[in-house]
């Protein structure tokens, strides 16, 4: 029996006996085994006993390890060696790794280690029942008539107070704001601390303390009961089945002021808003959504009245600290107050900051609603146009969930906020409260309260955010609806401020098109009061730039008839002249339209030794560019840095045209030379066109440079220059000699040079032998030869222009067909290879006999 004091003996021993037995198995056992089972019935007898008992141990580890879950039971045995090699992963290592996993478990268990879960979901009462019955989150598209109902009319219009698209001012709270509510600095004046900025950088000071309750939300007074929850909280009533509650839609001023009175009363109140942007350049509040413990309250932000009576009705009430208003994710929700009715937040809960606090692996509120509340919000009405008047019921009781339920999740988020703080260490409560260092008299020290703490000093910063007007950057394209914002979030680098120049404009012709549609869409955007997705969609943006339209049918012929927007089709007149001017305003200044002059600087030019140039100027004809000059540069030098010796350098030839037969005229050439690659290109082009090429020949004739034009021009001009005996022994000298480049001239322009033809310099080889050539001995003194020859001594220059060119592609002659002819004939009758002299074999060796031919295949 193994006993806790016996343990440790007896599982050393059971490890060694297991290395052991391994060792020798691996070491000892013959590789040939099978032939010594063949030999040896004695040693086969007792090796499939000992396989036989080990099968059988290891089948019951495996059914042991199996009997702790009931998924592992039933999947087989191991019989033989098969079955070992097939299953091994399944029925060894698979149990072997779940024994470890428990092994661990239970260790942190006994240590410890093993935290309770930071929130424990309640079980509801229908929960256990209902589960498999819970209707699925509803999927698909919402229909198009409540995603954008187009064809409303514009409900800011009957707004009286009118919004200037075009001011770009920046939004100053104490000039707009009428009354600071609940204020312990007055309006207008601004108390900083001596002990500095909380841990904020003086730029971000100065932004911050613009706010009007900076100093109210830097030195917050939080109420006794927010750190008091209710150990026992009453899930509110279902918003579906026979039990739903009803709600109040506020739509006039009485029905608001008798909703504020209710509200003062309230110790927290849940709120959302649903906002609309799609047909507004600046976006405006339609409807809000605030919840007590006892009623729910629609209010219609879009009957004129209500609009104007919110920021009075509510005001005092969302800047009293004593009154939590608990939203969820309200990065968004406290500047679309500030824009609208200059209402700002003092107290917030922000119910998205505290699931971050408990680690949990989903914050949207769908998630939240869906794992306390047993509720699945469809979802879909989220992007539903909410100026639709009359609401149907479905987005109503959508508008409802979102505060319906969120004053149960927030009690449950404090406790479980409060139980967390519990279990962790000092050193993870210190980490977690690293941004409370922004908020200043925090009422509550104890160590419980420590993750909550983190999550009011984390809404306090969200509500410390302050509404701010986008200025348009037409320079550099910044800004959340910058151009320079848009094409890199759609990656086109080409496109954006950072993109390299072409021709000195960024981006070229189609990002200088690409910025003067983004402002034309800007400035229609704000004189009509949409957004710039209503007028002119991203990706039909791109479009357009890149394809530069010239007229307005163009223009409407890029997209299909119903994907044009409305506001293109009735001002795509003025968008095809914006592109069109700037195309021309692009090529009016020499930006699109370059005729190159391609410059190279000749390096290494030693300053001391004075060069003299000499240019030497030919016209060259291309039916592309026209006319153009070519300069030719000669540089004479004394030395050479690296032959040491006299040398003459050729400056790579310079094209400019005055005029070019595909663009017309141009102004004046631009000169560049730190673009190699138009460079290169231009003179890929000039090289390929030209008909002859234009290259200065050096001829003997005292110290003369005759420079041969092309063979369309034949004008000639000489300069002094070093004459070519000098370079001849100077090369001499050095034993250098430079290899010349042959241009590429046209058979129909090559003039063939006469020359003697000697019959011994060429030897043919797999054809008739002729008589070996007679080699001349001279003598021993240098006396001329003897016998009758008429070789001059002087070496034959060959001439390159009679040999056939590959390029050409000539058909043979008839003298070369007839020879072909013959050569066939003659070795068709003689039987002898074309190289050599070895005759062919026999037939008989080479080839099988008729009657062993087989015809199987051809």
């Amino acid at each position: 029996m193994i006993l806790s004091s016996t343990f440790p003996d007896y599982a050393t021993s059971v490890q060694s006996a297991a290395l052991t037995t391994t060792r020798l198995a691996a070491t000892t056992l013959p590789p040939d085994i099978e032939f010594h089972r063949s030999i040896h019935v004695s040693f086969a007898a007792e090796l499939d006993s000992l396989s036989t008992r080990v099968l059988r141990l290891t089948n019951r580890l495996v059914r042991l390890a199996g009997s702790v879950e009931s998924s592992t039971l039933g999947r087989g045995t191991l019989d033989d060696e098969e079955d070992v090699l097939d299953g091994f992963k399944s029925l060894i290592v698979d149990p072997v790794d779940r024994l470890f996993e428990r092994t661990d478990m239970c260790l942190d268990d006994y240590l410890g280690r093993k935290k309770d879960p930071a929130i424990t979901v309640p079980a509801l009462p229908n929960q256990s029942n209902n589960s498999s019955k819970r209707p699925p989150a509803v999927r698909g598209r919402l229909e198009p008539a409540l995603q954008h109902a187009s064809h409303l009319p514009k409900p800011q219009l009957l707004f009286n107070a009118k919004v200037d698209n075009r001011n770009e001012s920046p939004y100053i709270p104490a000039r707009t704001l009428k009354h600071k509510w609940c204020a312990r600095v007055p309006l207008g004046y601004t108390f900083h601390d001596q002990d500095g900025g909380f841990g904020m950088d003086e730029e971000e000071k100065q932004k911050l303390s613009a706010h009007p309750y900076y100093y109210e939300l830097t030195h917050p007074t939080f109420p006794t009961h927010l750190f008091r929850p209710t150990p026992t909280t009453i899930l509110p009533s279902s918003l579906t089945g026979t039990d739903v509650s009803k709600h109040v839609y506020v739509s006039t001023p009485s029905t608001l002021l008798s909703m504020a009175i209710k509200l003062k009363a309230a110790n927290e109140i849940a709120v959302d808003l649903e906002h609309h942007s799609y047909r507004t350049y600046r976006g405006f509040l339609c409807l809000m959504q605030i919840s007590t413990r006892e009623d729910d309250f629609i209010i219609d932000l879009l009957v004129p009245s209500v609009r104007d009576s919110i920021s009075n009705a509510l005001g005092e009430i969302f800047a009293d600290p004593e009154i939590v208003k608990v939203f969820h994710g309200a990065e968004s929700d406290i500047i679309w107050l500030q824009q609208d009715f200059n209402i700002f937040v003092v107290g917030l809960f922000d119910t998205y900051h505290a699931s971050r606090a408990l680690d949990f692996q989903k914050h949207g509120l769908a998630n939240l609603l869906e794992a306390f509340c047993d509720f699945i919000p469809d979802k879909r009405y989220q992007l539903a146009d909410w100026r639709i008047r009359p609401l149907p019921e479905e987005m109503l009781a959508y508008a409802r969930s979102d505060t319906h339920f969120l004053l149960y999740i927030y009690d449950r988020l404090r406790l479980s906020l409060i139980e967390r703080a519990q279990t962790i260490s000092a050193s993870e409560a210190s980490f977690s409260t690293a941004t409370s260092i922004i908020v200043k008299g925090t009422i509550s020290d104890k160590p419980a309260h420590v993750l909550l703490n983190d999550v009011l000093a984390r809404s306090t910063r969200t509500a410390l955010r302050l509404y701010d007007r986008e200025a348009y950057d037409a320079e550099l394209g910044v800004g959340p609806g910058g151009w320079d914002t848009l094409a890199r979030k759609w990656n086109k680098s080409a496109l954006a401020n950072s993109a390299s120049e072409i021709n000195g404009v960024r981006g070229g012709a189609i990002g200088e098109v690409y910025r003067a549609v983004h402002r034309w869409r800007e400035d229609i955007a704000k004189d009509e009061d949409e957004s710039t997705r209503y007028v002119l969609p991203n990706h039909q943006l791109f479009i357009v730039a890149e394809r530069s339209p010239s007229n307005a049918a163009e223009l409407l012929a890029l997209f299909s008839h119903a994907s044009i927007p409305p506001v293109l089709r009735r001002r795509a007149g003025e968008l095809a002249e914006v592109i069109k001017s700037t195309v021309k305003r692009v090529a009016s200044s020499g930006i699109a339209v370059e005729a190159a002059a391609v410059t190279t600087d000749v390096d290494a030019v030693d300053s001391a030794a004075s060069p003299e140039v000499f240019i030497v100027e030919e016209t060259a004809k291309s039916r592309l560019w026209g006319s153009a000059t070519v300069s030719s540069m000669v540089i004479q030098r004394s030395s050479s840095s690296l032959f040491d010796r006299t040398a003459t350098a050729h400056e790579r030839s310079s094209y400019s045209a005055s005029r070019s037969s595909l663009f017309g005229a141009a102004s004046a050439p631009i000169i560049s030379t730190n673009r190699n690659a138009f460079s290169d290109i231009v003179t890929r082009i000039h090289r390929t066109l030209v008909i002859a090429p234009n290259q200065s020949q050096i001829i003997q004739g005292g110290s003369q440079i005759i420079s041969q034009s092309s063979a369309s021009s034949g004008s000639t001009s000489t300069q002094p220059a070093m004459s070519v005996s000098t370079m001849a022994s100077a090369e001499a000298t050095d034993g250098i000699l430079g290899q010349v480049e042959i241009p590429f001239i046209p058979t129909d322009q090559r003039q063939p040079r006469l020359a003697p033809v000697s019959d011994d310099t060429i030897v043919v080889v797999g054809q008739a032998r002729q008589k070996k050539r007679k080699r001349i001995k001279t003598t021993a003194l240098g006396k001329p030869p003897t016998g009758d020859q008429d070789d001059t001594g002087e070496d034959e220059v060959f001439d390159y222009a009679t040999v056939p060119n590959l390029l050409d592609d000539l058909p043979p002659t008839p003298e070369e067909l007839d020879t072909r002819k013959k050569k066939k004939q003659k070795a068709k009758g003689t039987g002898v290879i074309e190289y050599g002299n070895f005759r062919a074999p026999p037939r008989d060796m080479r080839e099988v006999k008729s009657g062993n031919k087989t015809h199987t295949f051809r």
